[in-house]
């Protein structure tokens, strides 16, 4: 392939080994106040985009004071509630913790071992409520506020039993399965200029509640992997699903936060690089005008090689590609190949702030795969923005890595 630009040397890596719409809608973060971003994954790439929603977004910079970091182990405490108008009656609760349980390895190899969740359970009973189910005004509009009483009540009832909430970072609080009025899966994140505080009859002390997943009925459909899901909002993550119109629009099944239930669920390399899985050293950066090939290592191993190619186009746009395999988390992917979509950093969450690229020669879907899933690009296939006047080109591929150029002029 001939281009008129300048070529640098390649910069090649090692190898190294359904659910309703309506129902679907529900499963977001709850919004709260804004506030200025403090921290960062200390990226220094001129590629790495800031935000500026001001909340959850595809930026670089990710408030460590409200989100929590997305390294280490993180210690996680799981409440069972009931509630007065809806009692468990079930009891051990094995079946319960069971089914978000899977949440942990899932994570382990989405992080390739950075991150793992150590979940406990400290009071294997419920704990009931204060209030009837449908007073918590699940299905009626729900402001952080709102939610704050859920987790309020949850959480204080725990310390009542005896758990000591000092031991955790954040919480999963789970629902009796006949609290039909507790719907879908949102997450609580703290707002630190009004801190969450209730008091510990462990330690006879507050203690600060910062981040909780309060899970509903929609956790018997969607599995652990809306334990994921929810735990990547506490990260800092949007939602890639669409809020408006066809829920799966933008990015399919290519990242849990998009649909849950995808056939290739792995963070997007571009998330990994937002946590700090990946560091700069992994990134094949074009900011200016110049041609660059870069051999690119699936993004489900571990490794130092190459992740991603990234083509900025303005302070807040970049095309991104990456390559996907049958592998780990994405072991039931439809297709395999090179991943090419566009990060938006200014749109906020459910907005599409970031949109796979079609690829017009993608493989028909099979199965119970959809049109989206199969948009992977192979070797002689070729994306070209002439507005953004990039392109990128897959020249090779094998079984664990794709080799692209990316142009800028």
């Amino acid at each position: 392939m001939k281009s008129s630009h300048a070529w640098r040397r390649p910069r090649v890596a090692v190898p190294v080994l359904a659910l309703s719409a309506a129902l679907l809608a529900l499963l977001a973060l709850a919004i709260v106040p804004a506030s200025t971003a403090h921290g960062s994954n200390e990226s220094t790439s001129a590629c790495a985009l800031q935000g500026t929603t001001g909340y959850t977004d595809e930026g670089q910079n990710t408030d460590y004071h409200r989100f929590q970091k997305p390294e280490g182990t993180k210690h996680v405490g799981v409440i069972y509630v009931d509630f007065p108008d809806a009692v468990g009656t079930t009891t051990p609760l094995d079946r319960y913790y069971d089914q978000i349980s899977g949440a942990d390895d899932w994570m382990q190899k989405a992080s390739n071992g950075k991150v793992s969740l150590d979940m406990k359970a400290p009071h294997d009973n419920w704990v009931r409520m204060p209030k009837n189910s449908t007073d918590y005004h699940w299905a009626r509009g729900f402001s952080w506020d709102t939610h704050r009483v859920y987790v309020k009540d949850a959480l204080a009832g725990a310390a009542d039993a005896g758990v000591n909430l000092a031991d955790y970072d954040m919480f999963y609080i789970v629902p009796t399965s006949t609290a039909a009025a507790i719907t879908h899966t949102p997450t609580w994140v703290q707002n630190p200029a009004t801190p969450t505080q209730i008091w510990n009859k462990a330690t006879n002390a507050w203690v600060t509640i910062k981040w909780a997943v309060t899970f509903g009925q929609d956790m018997w459909n969607w599995g652990y992997k809306v334990a994921d899901h929810e735990t990547g909002h506490t990260f800092g993550l949007p939602d890639l699903y669409a809020f408006n119109g066809e829920q799966h629009q933008y990015v399919g099944g290519w990242d849990v936060m998009g649909k849950v239930s995808g056939h290739a669920p792995q963070f997007l390399g571009w998330h990994a690089w937002k946590f700090g899985w990946i560091n700069d050293n992994q990134v094949s950066c074009l900011d200016t005008n110049d041609t660059y090939s870069t051999t690119l290592n699936g993004v489900e191993h571990g490794g130092d090689g190459y992740k991603l190619a990234v083509i900025k186009t303005s302070d807040t746009t970049a095309y991104v590609a990456e390559s996907r395999k049958s592998a780990n988390n994405d072991s039931d992917a439809c297709a395999t190949g090179v991943l090419i979509y566009k990060v938006d950093t200014s749109v906020e969450s459910g907005s599409g702030p970031v949109r796979v690229v079609s690829n017009p020669k993608a493989a028909a879907p099979t199965g119970n795969c959809t049109a989206l899933d199969m948009q992977t690009w192979q070797p002689g296939q070729t994306f070209q923005d002439d507005n953004a006047r990039i392109r990128i080109h897959v020249n090779t591929s094998d079984s664990d890595n794709d080799t692209v150029w990316t142009y800028k002029w």
